[in-house]
């Protein structure tokens, strides 16, 4: 009897794997997996991103990693335009797992984390709206001036310091932007605990999402989030700290209710979101729009506009530090073209070349997402002639294009040149079509244009008024990222030179 259940039990451990490699056929290839772990063995915890690299000088610009979950990587340019432009809408899905729609509160909710018409209907509003506040013109120039005047009052007090950290003005000058647009105001500078509580919950979440196996587990297997240790390491902890952001949003959206005229012209996002759910509502037609689906756009606009302007912010720093000849000529063309008193403005831009080039390989250089929010097939398809299965994760890797040594030869080094021709004018076309740190495509990020407008403003009005150099007796920034959701810089104190 007993060797009877040992030959089923081999029979259905044989029928398993003879299924299991079956199904890894039906993908493009790359390292082969092994059942229910997939290729976890043989992927790096950390530094991820710069694993599939390598992998991807073996296997192509498009392979399979099972992570355990089928996983199609894609690392070159021409590749990923073929995805996510040529083929768009094919490649338009989001993942619907937990561990994705972590920072949403229900199924297909937002605009980052959801798909098909929710999604659609979501962005077009959320672009249109942000068109109207002014994106590209001088009210949303004021509003980030306005919280660029807190960052020089904090500043100036750190230039009276031997060394200081400018981390955190940076952080509550690009979060003040965000709040501002979508709930009307800033956090002051002595009263902002909710303000860190936050910030502080989010870099967890970034830190931890990328650093556990258990992650991927419940990414693979979703049940697996209901188990006691696993589930909590794996999902619940940070669960925990995302669910701060949306109840945050929520009271705010209940704050907003109590004074709102609906019939007034809205001056914050949260303000003109519910007066279109009550006009949707008086037409009966309100289809998506909801308060609970505010909330998750809401969240959406909070942790992308905060964390990714205020993470390159960072990196600008310790690089202009690092290489303080390309400072010193970011401030001449400043001075050249803004002079030492006068704000800084967006028309200023199409006249200082060099300070557009300083930007460009800024974003390159600091490549601040090892892993872009993953697509998900909506149909068979194909790309490169390798056939991807319906349903599919997709992950364009952007950071590998950014650090591309054949289109940014020896991408290791801090360049901004390598984006201007030989006139130092105009600037390179190749260079330029290859910078796509906002991705690509129908889901390229929605708030790319305020990112552009905050990166150039804050920028120059601290190349303006300071010089960052190494605090005496100190010594160099250590350029190694800390790796997670997103790549910060090491922390790291300076001198900071009032230049007036």
């Amino acid at each position: 009897m007993a060797l009877s259940y040992i030959i089923i039990a081999l029979v259905c451990i044989g029928y398993y794997i003879h299924r299991y490699y079956k199904n890894v056929a039906r993908y493009p290839p790359g390292p082969t997996p092994l059942p229910f772990i997939g290729n976890l063995l043989q992927i790096n915890k950390c530094n991820t991103h710069k694993c599939f690299e390598r992998m991807s000088a073996t296997y192509g610009p498009v392979f399979t990693v099972f992570l355990p979950k089928p996983t199609v990587v894609i690392t070159k340019l021409p590749e990923i335009k073929e995805a996510l432009v040529k083929k768009g809408d094919i490649f338009a899905g989001r993942p619907s797992n937990p561990i994705d729609n972590i920072f949403t509160s229900f199924k297909n909710g937002g605009i980052i984390f959801s798909q098909n018409e929710f999604w659609r209907d979501q962005r077009r509003y959320a672009v249109h709206t942000l068109r109207n506040f002014g994106m590209g013109r001088n009210l949303m120039e004021e509003k980030v001036m306005s919280s660029v005047a807190t960052m020089h009052g904090q500043v100036d007090e750190l230039a009276q310091q031997d060394k200081a950290d400018i981390n955190w003005p940076l952080q509550l000058c690009v979060g003040n932007i965000i709040n501002e647009l979508l709930f009307g105001y800033h956090f002051p500078v002595n009263d902002c605990a909710k303000f860190i509580e936050m910030k502080e919950g989010i870099e967890n979440v970034f830190v931890l999402i990328r650093s556990r196996i258990s992650v991927l587990f419940i990414q693979a297997n979703p049940w697996m989030r209901h188990l006691p240790v696993i589930g909590w390491h794996g999902y619940g902890e940070m669960r925990a700290d995302c669910m701060k952001i949306i109840n945050f949003v929520s009271e705010e959206i209940t704050e907003h209710k109590k004074d709102l005229d609906y019939n007034a012209e809205p001056n914050t996002f949260t303000a003109a979101y519910l007066q279109e759910i009550r006009k949707r509502e008086q037409n009966g037609n309100a289809d998506s729009y909801s308060e609970l689906q505010l909330a998750n756009v809401l969240t959406d606009f909070w942790v992308a506009g905060m964390e990714t302007t205020a993470t390159t912010m960072r990196w600008a720093i310790v690089l202009l530090i690092t290489h303080p000849e390309i400072q010193a000529k970011l401030q001449k063309e400043i001075d050249d073209v803004i002079g030492p008193n006068r704000q800084p403005k967006m028309a200023d831009k199409t006249n200082m070349p060099y300070t557009s080039a300083v930007l460009m390989e800024l974003q390159r250089k600091a490549n601040i997402l090892p892993f872009n929010v993953m697509h998900k097939t909506l149909a068979d398809t194909e790309v490169a002639n390798l056939s991807i299965p319906a349903n599919t994760t997709v992950l364009a890797q952007i950071s590998t294009v950014l650090d591309d040594p054949e289109s940014f030869p020896q991408p290791e080094l801090f360049n901004p040149d390598r984006f201007l021709n030989a006139d130092g004018k105009t600037f390179n076309a190749t260079a330029i079509d290859h910078l796509v740190p906002f991705g690509l495509g129908k889901r390229q990020c929605a708030g790319e244009s305020l990112a552009r407008m905050e990166l150039f403003l804050i920028l120059v009005a601290l190349m303006q008024r300071y010089t960052f150099s190494v605090a005496k007796g100190g010594q160099l920034p250590n350029m190694t990222p800390v790796y997670g959701g997103t790549q910060c810089p090491q922390p790291y104190e300076c001198k900071i030179t009032l230049r007036q």
